[in-house]
C-alpha cells in the first residue's frame, strides 16, 4: 500500500493558489459554522416544526354525521336525528320556510361545573354556508357531571336559502355564562328539494 501524500499536495504534487483557495476548510469551518447558528438575538428565525395534516374526518357509520371544532367546556355530542342525516326531503316549495320543522335532533350536554344555559341554539348550514335553519330549547339547567339530553327542533328558516338547497354543515351553541358554555360543529347531510 502506498503512503498518504503529504498535507497540501495532490498525490505528490503541491496544490496551486487557486486549488487552496476552493477547497473547504474543514472542521474548523464547520464548528464555527454550528456556534453561529445556535446563537440568539434579535433576527434570528425561530424553526417551528411543520405540524403534519390531519387526516379528514369521514362520517361515523351508525349517524353519517362527522364530528368538528369545539369550543367551551361543556361538551355537546350529537345523538340522532329524524329524518336521518343523509335523507332527502322533498316538498319544501321554493323557499325554505316549506321544510321549516320537518327536522329535530337530540344532544346530549355534559359540564363539570354545572350552571345555567339561557338557550341552546342550534344551525343547519347549505353549502354555501347560509343558515337555512334554527331552532332553540328555552333556558335549562346542567347539574354538574351529569348527562343532560335536549332536543332542537329546526323550525326557524331564513328564505334567502332556495330551493333545492343542500346542507352540509350544522352547530349548536349554548348561550351561557363561561363556565357552562359550549359551541360544537358537525358535518352533515340533508338533500332538500322543492
Amino acid at each position: 500500500m502506498a503512503p498518504a501524500p503529504p498535507e497540501g499536495t495532490r498525490a505528490g504534487v503541491a496544490f496551486t493558489d487557486e486549488e487552496r483557495a476552493m477547497r473547504p476548510c474543514g472542521l474548523s469551518f464547520l464548528a464555527v459554522s454550528l456556534l453561529l447558528s445556535m446563537s440568539c438575538g434579535e433576527g434570528t428565525p425561530t424553526v417551528v416544526p411543520t405540524p403534519s395534516p390531519t387526516p379528514t374526518p369521514t362520517p361515523t357509520p351508525d349517524t353519517g354525521v362527522v364530528v368538528g371544532p369545539h369550543t367551551g367546556p361543556t361538551t355537546i355530542a350529537f345523538l340522532s336525528a329524524d329524518p336521518a342525516p343523509g335523507s332527502t326531503i322533498a316538498g319544501c316549495g321554493s323557499k325554505a320556510s316549506g321544510c321549516a320543522g320537518r327536522v329535530r335532533m337530540r344532544f346530549r350536554l355534559l359540564s363539570a361545573s354545572g350552571g345555567p344555559v339561557l338557550d341552546a341554539i342550534g344551525y343547519l348550514h347549505a353549502t354555501n354556508m347560509l343558515a337555512c335553519y334554527r331552532g332553540s330549547t328555552g333556558r335549562l339547567d346542567l347539574v354538574p357531571g351529569v348527562p343532560s339530553d335536549i332536543e332542537i327542533v329546526f323550525d326557524g328558516f331564513d328564505d334567502a336559502c332556495g330551493m333545492p338547497a343542500t346542507i352540509s354543515t350544522m352547530k349548536v351553541v349554548l348561550n351561557a355564562p363561561i363556565q357552562t358554555d359550549g359551541l360544537q360543529e358537525w358535518g352533515i347531510r340533508y338533500e332538500l328539494r322543492p
